[in-house]
């Protein structure tokens, strides 16, 4: 069995940790449907002729799952190896951008993850290939593995979208999911973009509403609380959102439809700024079936940036044997 200074390592390859992003953050409870208006009709998107548009996305991998062993506590506790990815795509909406100039980050970050009732000495574990050096750092988590892996993930994406539009490439930021509780403390105008509708955040009264909207047009916004999330100094922050709906094309069913949400505390004025703008624009960028699968919900830009940020991960049968070759020298 290979070794890791006192410890005995046995590896899970056949076993991946399951990373949905359900697990980052979800809202559970409708609030204010009138916070905008009681007149529940569609509303037109605001047509615009230029804007900075940033695309941010994420991506996650395991490399390998571990059981690590502690001869001196008689304890075996679970880890994995894992890559992490971020990076952004931007464009000028209203003139032709290239490949080259669009994509503006890509940072990968690879960790050793320990549950926290293990303790080890080491921060850092590293890898010699003709290409280069892998790192993963050495972290403890202080909750399950896979939404730890997940807040790593949009801790990244938050970085990335930071610098993106504090470097003024990006107006306006879409992320491709729901919005993690890190995003508030940034202070951005960043819009969630969930293509999954594992609920509606409406009322029955309002469903026709969703059937009626054109493309182009959104539903009014209704306030969300989410789930309070325990951060990692104890403290419980709670995170309310203002969410929308639009059509992204022609098609009938909840298919056409993505929904959008910014947090609360940009204020109303700012969201109804946002969401205007996201009705008239998000569809423009909408995916079509005859090359996705996923269309007309995973819009273009993403699934651009999410192949090329899948690309920088790295091959991940080099990297399994790199970390087996390691261990196994210990």
């Amino acid at each position: 069995m290979p070794l890791w200074g006192k410890f005995r390592v046995s590896f899970d390859s056949w076993k991946l940790m399951n990373l949905d992003n359900h697990l980052i953050e979800e809202s559970n409870e409708i609030g204010d449907v009138n916070v905008e208006t009681d007149s529940w009709r569609p509303i037109d998107g605001k047509p615009i002729d230029r804007i900075k548009v940033g695309f941010i996305d994420g991506v996650r991998r395991t490399e390998n799952m571990v059981y690590i062993e502690d001869p001196d506590e008689m304890l075996v506790v679970e880890g994995a190896f894992v890559s992490v990815g971020a990076g952004a795509i931007t464009l000028e909406f209203g003139r032709f951008n290239s490949l080259e100039e669009s994509f503006k980050r890509a940072i990968v970050k690879r960790y050793f993850l320990l549950r926290e009732n293990l303790r080890s000495a080491q921060p850092k574990l590293r890898f010699m290939t003709k290409a280069g050096t892998i790192e993963f750092e050495v972290k403890h988590a202080k909750k399950e593995l896979s939404p730890y892996v997940n807040d790593l993930m949009a801790n990244l994406e938050a970085f990335v979208a930071e610098k993106v539009y504090k470097d003024g490439e990006a107006e306006i930021l879409i992320t491709d999911g729901t919005l993690h509780f890190n995003i508030k403390r940034k202070g951005l105008p960043f819009i969630g973009y969930v293509k999954k509708h594992r609920k509606l955040y409406l009322y029955p009264e309002h469903y026709e509403v969703l059937r009626n909207l054109k493309v182009g047009q959104r539903t009014p916004l209704v306030l969300i609380h989410s789930q309070p999330t325990t951060e990692e100094n104890g403290k419980t922050d709670k995170f309310d959102k203002f969410t929308w709906y639009i059509k992204l094309n022609e098609g009938e069913g909840i298919n056409s439809l993505a929904r959008l949400e910014v947090p609360a505390e940009i204020g109303i004025e700012k969201a109804i700024e946002l969401a205007d703008i996201s009705a008239y624009l998000v569809p423009k960028f909408a995916s079509v079936e005859f090359n996705d699968k996923r269309a007309p919900q995973n819009l273009i830009p993403i699934r651009y940036l999410e192949n090329y940020l899948r690309r920088h991960l790295g091959s991940q049968l080099l990297i399994r044997k790199l970390i087996a070759e390691k261990m196994l020298k210990h």
